[in-house]
């Protein structure tokens, strides 16, 4: 899977993804998220899942077999995942979940979005 978003934007704030793969629909609250921010806060999330698979905290099959382990390594890092944060505040997260979909990206896009 790609690390971008394909899409259209559609009025001032949603975006619907079109192509391959489930749809979607972005609408943004406030300053709202660009398309860019997504594709920047999928990239990121992709490799930090890569990171906690090489460490063993993750399955290669994206399940999480340390959930204490992957809190403690979000939380320990709280800049590693700042175009994350800043897409969801803008109100993507569902477009990143959609794009990043296992059990392992619900959990850390949780928990950066408490944050």
């Amino acid at each position: 899977m790609s690390d971008y978003v394909y899409g259209n934007k559609i009025g001032r704030d949603s975006y619907v993804q079109t192509g391959a793969g489930s749809s979607f629909t972005v609408n943004n609250a406030g300053e709202g998220t660009s398309r860019a921010e997504v594709d920047a806060a999928v990239a990121e999330l992709r490799v930090f899942i890569a990171a906690l698979t090489r460490a063993g905290l993750v399955t290669p099959e994206g399940a999480v077999s340390d959930p204490g382990a992957v809190v403690a390594a979000v939380e320990s890092e709280p800049g590693r995942l700042r175009a994350l944060g800043t897409a969801i505040a803008g109100g993507a997260k569902e477009a990143v979940l959609s794009a990043v979909q296992s059990g392992v990206a619900a959990l850390i896009v949780a928990l950066v979005g408490r944050t």
